[in-house]
């Protein structure tokens, strides 16, 4: 007769003195070990269709939606998200083209993004301009492009024309449950040509924080 595993998880284990019954082993072992693992759905809906009857969920079973990529504990009465922190960042290394027009910097996160979270936009590098003085905004959009939503950054006045000098800016979005993609942007507002600059020593950063 089965005997159930020595960690008490209910897993049945075939004994020595049991007649051959591979096919019965095998369904013992999967549904020992699959409840108490990571399942992975493609949604919620899928994980619904899937876990009925006898696969009914019980507390304590952990589920995945690639949908969404986040994972659920069943708390005995609900699918409950298991919190986590989302964290992006980028790193450039090299200078971008100088412009007296908005250009992407080449600094963009990707991630995902949770219904009704805030997230935190920071960037920091070098900006450099030919003009003494001259004012350039550092700006943070949601999307890739200069049309997308402006949801951060900061207006600088250069003092150090040639060298740079460090510059950062920040911003906060609640972009809405899927994927998101935010862009720093440097637009020469004022008369001289502007641009991030960076080094292995001084690289420009871009990082956004899950609130």
């Amino acid at each position: 007769m089965s005997a159930p595993d020595a960690y008490g998880q209910g897993i049945l284990i075939t004994q020595e003195t049991d007649p051959p019954d591979i096919p019965t082993t095998a369904r013992n072992l999967a549904a020992g070990l699959v409840p108490r693992s990571v399942m992975r759905f493609t949604s919620a809906s899928a994980r619904a269709a899937a876990l009925v009857g006898d696969s009914a969920p019980v507390e304590g079973m952990v589920s995945y939606l690639a949908d969404v990529n986040r994972l659920y504990v069943y708390t005995g009465a609900a699918w409950t998200e298991i919190a986590t922190r989302g964290y992006g960042s980028a790193t450039l290394i090299s200078s971008t083209a100088q412009t007296s027009a908005e250009i992407s910097t080449g600094l963009a996160v990707t991630m995902a993004t949770k219904a009704s979270t805030a997230y935190r936009m920071t960037v920091s590098g070098l900006l450099r301009s030919t003009l003494v003085n001259d004012r350039v905004d550092l700006i943070i959009r949601r999307g890739t492009t200069t049309a997308g939503l402006q949801v951060g950054g900061a207006v600088h006045f250069t003092t150090v024309a040639t060298t740079g000098e460090s510059v950062s800016g920040v911003g906060t979005d609640t972009p809405g449950a899927g994927t998101t993609t935010w862009t720093v942007f440097l637009s020469g507002v004022g008369s001289g040509l502007v641009d991030l600059t960076a080094s292995t020593a001084f690289p420009a950063l871009f990082t956004v924080t899950e609130q």
